[in-house]
């Protein structure tokens, strides 16, 4: 059985997931290039790029200046999603080793704490 509280902070999780509009996977990158010109170091850029991770292949697609700010906030929008869906997994997790019997509890016990003591080496 979930505590009331668990239920809340699960259910205000589900709406602040419900209220994200925009998500992009990937990650955003600037990059430069410099190139020798007539003698001359010449610096172009900065280019914006997504980089994501698409049936088993690096993808990276540059991003104009136009697009920036909106692949941006979409960036951001999975970022935060992602980061919710670690924090409700947590949350359930908890409740489920809350409503076990002691006996159960016990024998889980290494699981159910958030890290475990590793042996001492001697």
């Amino acid at each position: 059985m979930l505590t009331p509280s668990l239920q809340q902070e699960r259910a205000q999780i589900l709406q602040q997931m419900a209220s994200i509009d925009s998500m992009v996977r990937g990650h955003l990158s600037q990059q430069t290039y410099q190139r020798k010109s007539a003698g001359r170091l010449l610096t172009q850029g900065p280019y914006h790029l997504l980089q994501r991770h698409e049936n088993g292949k690096n993808n990276c697609q540059r991003i104009g200046p136009e697009e920036l700010e909106f692949i941006s906030q979409a960036v951001e929008g999975h970022a935060r999603f992602q980061e919710l869906a670690r924090r409700y997994a947590e949350l359930t997790e908890q409740a489920t080793w809350e409503g076990q019997t002691p006996e159960i509890k016990k024998k889980f016990r290494r699981f159910s704490r958030p890290t475990s003591r590793k042996p001492s080496r001697v």
